[in-house]
């Protein structure tokens, strides 16, 4: 009896979270102007409709662009933070490390607007620029924690049987422990990716007229209309996300097809 009331509780707590994606996704395949649930009929018109808009294509590719960019800083940023919190013996790591994580701890609100007064202070005035700086600043937590945790799984030995054989330390990074951290890397990019796609707390702050970012296209549209296009849009947020959780997945559990050239 206790298990199978165990089984109910998690049943109905995932029925609970998963829901309203549900009555989201339902809802972008509405024929109807309304929101209405269920929905009368089924159409790819809001589909249709969004790719159609400009504003909201234009907002894609800035985001996509501030994501990539801040995403492959992040991973290099983080492999180095990585490196020398896991492998060196750094004074104060720990204090660092926290130093480090405080993007994570700091409500997003306060981090939009320090980094808002602190571009303006130093004259940076390109909204473009601020946005890569500033989601550089809150995804390269996330790259440290992936890379480090992959890197706490990589046994030292290896890279010291590397040197002893005679290997200099730039080949040893290159041939034996950039592979092995492939797969750390790889996640550390989709989770960046996705923390920088996301993100509408930091960006509303550090916006121009031509550097809107998707998110905020999408909350000052809701502001102002709510049709099923809203749900249309968080139905490709949701399935691009969930694709590129699952590709991390499959390849941060296949480091040894990763660590495979390596040993050649």
């Amino acid at each position: 009896m206790a298990k199978r009331l165990l089984a109910l509780y998690n049943v109905a707590g995932y029925v609970f979270l998963l829901a309203p994606i549900v009555v989201v996704m339902v809802w972008s395949f509405s024929d109807s102007t309304t929101l209405t649930f269920p929905p009368r009929g089924w159409s790819l018109r809001w589909f249709r409709y969004l790719a159609g808009r400009d504003e909201f294509i234009d907002a894609a590719v800035v985001s996509a662009q501030v994501a990539i960019v801040s995403s492959a800083g992040a991973v290099a940023l983080g492999m180095l933070a990585s490196l020398a919190l896991v492998r060196e013996r750094v004074p104060g790591r720990a204090a660092i490390e926290a130093l480090l994580m405080g993007p994570l701890v700091l409500p997003g609100i306060i981090t939009g607007v320090a980094l808002l007064q602190f571009f303006t202070i130093i004259g940076l005035l390109q909204s473009f620029e601020r946005l890569l700086l500033a989601h550089l600043v809150i995804c390269t937590p996330y790259a440290i924690k992936s890379i480090s945790a992959c890197l706490y799984g990589i046994d030292p030995s290896l890279e010291e049987a590397s040197r002893t054989l005679g290997a200099g330390p730039w080949r040893t990074f290159r041939r034996v422990l950039l592979p092995l951290l492939r797969p750390g890397l790889f996640a550390a990019f989709i989770f960046s990716f996705v923390t920088s796609f996301d993100n509408v707390v930091v960006s509303i702050y550090l916006i121009g007229a031509d550097t809107v970012t998707l998110p905020v296209r999408i909350l000052t549209y809701v502001e102002w209309q709510f049709d099923p296009s809203i749900a249309a849009i968080s139905t490709i947020f949701i399935a691009v996300t969930s694709v590129l959780v699952i590709v991390s997945e499959r390849l941060a559990g296949s480091g040894g097809a990763w660590a495979e050239p390596s040993g050649r």
